[in-house]
């Protein structure tokens, strides 16, 4: 990382986020105890009010790293390409950015990732309903299916790749890919999960809010597993957070640490989480509270998978 590297890494230590739970607070990355309105007595509002595999909860008796698989929108309103460094004033630099920032960062350390993006250039609409194609990761090439962090292996990638140019924004192909990639792609004693990044309405395939949340939903029921929606300026806070609704991801305030507007437009507490034109600062600040919610020795956290 140049220009940003000090500004994305410093949002990350902001946050104070561990690979497992233990927060002196109990609560979230800003000290704060969450939502009120909330069932349970989750951090992040979720209503479980325990731990994913029922053991955890005190942060010094066991270990649930997180693997993520994050599906990046690269349709053409993301704006102008450029490299990791670069001060180009677009949503895409501003996302590869905080994307590379994320990944290098000693906060991240013991968690994994992989990472694919939205619409690929061979996209078709029959892939709209098989999500082949987008079930398998640009980096890493698998085996493995993830890539263990702090890492800079991602950054070649993010410079190599650039907006699509157009191609709209086939949502439901990303959502059906996230669904079959973390079902394929479970490590016993990690919580998985998927994160869905865009910045546009669904602009091709099925375009239905409740049938794509419900894609999510029925994922979640079969599974147990999460998927977070971030969105970015361009796309409309209440539309994707009605998609959020099924992902399951936990319910959060409006200001979480650095972020003060992590609901955007839509009513707090809410399931997704909005970045604007994606500041690296905030982006990294929401990937960095996504970690800390789904962590799985956590009141609230995620599932652990099962050995």
């Amino acid at each position: 990382m140049k220009v940003f590297s000090a500004r994305v890494i410093a949002a990350v230590a902001v946050l104070g986020v561990v690979a497992c739970g233990g927060d002196d607070t109990g609560g979230l990355p800003d000290g704060s105890s969450g939502d009120a309105t909330s069932s349970g007595d989750s951090p992040f509002g979720n209503g479980d009010g325990k731990a994913g595999d029922g053991s955890g909860g005190d942060g010094g008796s066991c270990y649930a790293p997180v693997d993520m698989y994050i599906m990046q929108d690269r349709s053409g309103s993301m704006g102008n390409d450029c490299n990791i460094g670069d001060t180009t004033n677009s949503k895409w630099c501003h996302a590869i950015n905080a994307l590379s920032g994320y990944f290098n960062s000693i906060s991240a350390t013991g968690n994994a990732a992989a990472i694919q993006f939205f619409p690929l250039t061979t996209h078709t609409s029959a892939l709209c309903t098989t999500g082949a194609g987008y079930d398998v990761a640009a980096a890493p090439t698998p085996p493995p299916a993830y890539t263990t962090l702090p890492t800079n292996v991602f950054d070649a990638l993010l410079n190599s790749t650039n907006d699509n140019g157009g191609g709209g924004t086939p949502t439901e192909a990303a959502i059906r890919g996230i669904t079959k990639f973390t079902a394929g792609n479970r490590r016993g004693g990690r919580v998985t999960i998927g994160i869905l990044v865009t910045d546009g309405n669904p602009n091709g395939c099925d375009e239905t809010l409740g049938d794509l949340s419900n894609l999510l939903q029925a994922h979640f029921t079969a599974t147990t597993l999460r998927t977070y929606v971030i969105g970015m300026t361009g796309a409309d806070d209440n539309n994707l957070e009605a998609i959020a609704q099924g992902g399951n991801g936990p319910m959060h305030p409006a200001t979480v640490g650095p972020l003060t507007n992590a609901c955007g437009t839509s009513t707090a507490p809410c399931r997704h989480w909005n970045v604007g034109d994606g500041n690296p600062q905030a982006f990294v600040a929401a990937l960095a509270a996504i970690q800390q919610s789904a962590d799985g020795c956590a009141d609230g956290g995620g599932t652990v998978n099962p050995n």
